[in-house]
């Protein structure tokens, strides 16, 4: 099931025009709404015009945690969208609530591969090794993606849970791939930490991953108080919209934290997908 009828828009920018003013704020996804193959969508420009100009508080959501929210936002810049760092969250971000609900702050933690340029975890408080003979002094793991090489190190993560199941898995990035240029596709974190977890349970041991990128909440928790400290007030959830192109990342977590949430179907949904998805979107719009 998808939206009603009466709230499918054919453009998120008309129907913002009407109604921008019963927003505190605004939430959007970066790849599929913003941008498509690192190339700005039709309509971006006007869209981020119009927030801006009525001065209504922005936040980009974003589950790519390789990059800081510095190197994301120079990647949007060099394509021709105004936005600033302070205006991206990336699930990366989401660690700091984690770090502060399990009482681990300074604690040493393994990190696979890349897992952005400044550091995620060191700005969570965390102390980061990258060197497998560290894993048994580490309280936990937290799954970065590229740049490293799986066999040793998936092998060294599999052998740290076997001796010690009780360590944290946190996995910023839930999906299980995301595209490449040329239609490819590049397995995940969440693809390699499930792969991980399946291997434990065979072995029968298992192993609880904490996600923190869309649809989860520490993403949504992390960017819900950045909102407030930007804007000095609290916020009620249900003065926020979020607009993304994915109704089991983007619509299942705005809905599961209280937003009202917009299916935007010109990224990777298209409608007979929409038509198919169990999260149901407060709004659906054919284009920005």
């Amino acid at each position: 099931m998808t939206a009603a009828p009466s709230n499918r828009h054919a453009s998120l920018v008309q129907w913002l025009e009407r109604h921008i003013g019963e927003l505190e704020a605004l939430v959007l996804d970066i790849d599929g709404v913003l941008l498509i193959e690192s190339r700005p969508t039709r309509g971006s420009r006007r869209l981020l015009d119009l927030v801006k100009q009525h001065g209504t508080p922005l936040s980009l959501l974003t589950n790519d945690a390789n990059h800081s929210p510095r190197e994301k936002a120079r990647t949007l810049q060099a394509s021709g969208l105004k936005i600033s760092a302070d205006e991206i969250i990336s699930s990366g971000d989401g660690l700091v609530e984690v770090v502060e609900r399990f009482g681990v702050q300074g604690e040493l933690f393994f990190v696979m591969g890349d897992f952005g340029n400044p550091c995620f975890g060191e700005k969570a408080g965390l102390t980061i090794t990258r060197q497998i003979r560290d894993l048994p002094k580490c309280s936990g793991v937290i799954v970065g993606e590229d740049h490293y090489d799986w066999e040793p190190v998936i092998n060294g993560v599999v052998n740290y849970f076997v001796g010690w199941p009780e360590g944290l898995f946190v996995v910023p990035n839930p999906d299980e791939f995301y595209p490449r240029a040329g239609g490819d596709i590049h397995i995940g974190a969440g693809g390699v930490a499930r792969f991980i977890e399946r291997v434990l349970a065979a072995y029968g041991i298992a192993i609880n991953p904490v996600y923190l990128g869309k649809p989860y909440s520490p993403i949504f928790e992390h960017n819900h108080r950045h909102l407030e400290k930007r804007i000095g007030k609290p916020i009620e959830r249900s003065n926020i919209l979020m607009i993304g192109d994915l109704p089991e990342a983007d619509i299942k977590g705005a809905n599961a934290f209280g937003y009202r949430s917009g299916l935007l179907l010109s990224g990777v949904t298209r409608p007979d997908r929409a038509l198919r998805a169990s999260d149901t979107p407060d709004f659906l719009f054919e284009a920005l």
